[in-house]
This record gives C-alpha cells, structure tokens and sequence, in this order.
C-alpha cells in the first residue's frame, strides 16, 4: 500500500508492505522493519529490532497528529485537488485542528507571512500544536486570543495571499 501525506508542507510517500509478523515501511527512500502492536483505540507500540516505541495517533478530518518518542508530527491528507500533480487553491484560514487552549499567537494584523511559518500555538491532549500559513501573503484577521479555548476547526487567523 503507498500513501502520500503533507508534512510540513512538503510531500512525504510512505509505503507499506506487510510479511506476515511485521511491516516493512519505506519513506524517503529508507527501509525499516516495524512491529506493530495496537494496545487500545489510537495507542500504539512500534518496535524495530533495536528500539521499542509507544505512539498516540489522532485523526481529525484531514490531519493525522502523531506522538512518539517525545516528539508530536501532524501530517495532511492531501485532497483530490492535491493529490494531483497541478495542486489546488489553499484556504486562507488558518483553523484548529482539535479543541485546545491557544497558548501563542504569533502574528497581528497586516504582518507579512511566509507558507508555512508558524502563526500560532494551541495546546491540546498535554502537546502543543503549531499553526502554518497554508500560504504566503498578509494577515488579514486574528479571531483567536491567547488563553482562550478554541473548538474544533475554529478559525484562528485569516490570510490575505500575496500577489
């Protein structure tokens, strides 16, 4: 099975190959071996012949948020559009991607911003979350303040594109 996943903006292909007692995963052109054990709903232990790791992993609509070994990682299902090779249009609206507490909000109004510069930080299940700029351009609006608690898919900052 091949999947392609959007990690910080940039495209990531993984594929799969089970062999009956472990998964050979392949991305970036690097093999590894992976025992996969599912203790529970969304907990995970992935083990390879030196480590063992224990991993979270959420789903909400398009994105995947990964825990493991200390680190988070948030990936994006590419849509149909892009998937493909011509792309689509971004959204300008920079929105939570699960209930949390906005902890940072980086940018004001009228600041210039790059793609995928972090715009702002929510907190939620004990992690913190950077928000990207989906692309470049201004900042239009900022709905969120520091300290509040945002719900799912609640826009956070709007972007006016460049050009």
């Amino acid at each position: 099975m091949t999947r392609e996943f959007l990690l910080n903006n940039r495209r990531l292909r993984v594929d799969i190959q089970t062999n009956g007692h472990a998964d050979l995963v392949k991305f970036e052109s690097a093999e590894h071996e992976i025992l996969c054990d599912e203790l529970g709903a969304g907990v995970f232990v992935l083990r390879n012949s030196d480590v063992k790791y224990r991993a979270r992993v959420v789903r909400q609509k398009d994105r995947i948020f990964v825990w493991l070994a200390g680190k988070n990682f948030e990936f994006q299902i590419p849509s149909a559009d892009e998937a493909g090779t011509h792309g689509g249009e971004k959204s300008p609206e920079v929105r939570a991607p699960m209930p949390g507490t906005l902890i940072k909000l980086l940018v004001k109004e009228g600041d210039a911003v790059e793609e995928g510069q972090v715009l702002a930080v929510l907190e939620a299940m004990k992690m913190e979350h950077q928000l990207r700029a989906p692309l470049a351009g201004s900042v239009q609006k900022v709905s969120g303040t520091i300290g509040a608690i945002i719900d799912a898919d609640a826009v956070i900052v709007t972007l006016a594109a460049a050009g």
